[in-house]
């Protein structure tokens, strides 16, 4: 079955869990919705080994419109794979890619805004078999890791200060859109 088909104007990413379609993510001029769902859209041509940078987002759409901006990480067959995650992105996913792609680097393509920050730390825990609590008070991200609670003010929350302060390194690589865009699909969409 193909990943993407287009349907009277929608694109349609097939999401699936264990070979079977859990769920679609439609995307067309007038709305886009994204899965909440156990699988995830995967998409890699040749062998998992070659794989030498696996992308993460929420959405497909967003990972197709990071391609539009940034085709250079195509330019070499069988060395990317790209995952969408849907909404609720989970360990058991980031655990999965992880055993599947070996020698990749992870890259994330989540939104700019505090949830995709969240992901991208959610995600860097997740892949060392870790994990933190994160609640949003007022202004500051309270985070509890091992036993240690932990605040960031908010406007200056990201995987990398969550790193400093935590003390661990994921070797993860961020994406985020520019301009004050939110998403890779916010900023395609203005072209």
């Amino acid at each position: 079955m193909s990943r993407i088909t287009v349907q009277d104007g929608t694109i349609l990413f097939t999401y699936q869990d264990n070979q079977r379609d859990t769920a679609i993510e439609f995307w067309s001029d007038e709305r886009h919705l994204v899965p909440v769902s156990t699988g995830m859209w995967l998409v890699y041509e040749g062998l998992p080994a070659q794989v030498r940078h696996l992308f993460l987002s929420h959405s497909a759409t967003d990972i197709l419109c990071f391609c539009q901006k940034r085709p250079d990480w195509l330019k070499i067959p069988g060395s990317v794979a790209f995952a969408s995650l849907g909404l609720l992105a989970s360990a058991d996913q980031i655990s999965f890619l992880k055993q599947h792609f070996v020698n990749a680097k992870v890259h994330t393509l989540f939104d700019a805004e505090l949830t995709g920050r969240v992901t991208d730390c959610k995600v860097a825990l997740w892949k060392s078999g870790k994990d933190a609590f994160f609640k949003v008070t007022d202004d500051l991200i309270q985070i509890t890791y091992r036993k240690r609670k932990f605040n960031i003010p908010a406007t200056s929350f990201s995987l990398n200060r969550f790193e400093k302060v935590v003390g661990i390194r994921s070797g993860i690589r961020t994406h985020k859109p520019k301009n004050g865009y939110c998403s890779f699909r916010e900023q395609f969409n203005l072209i």
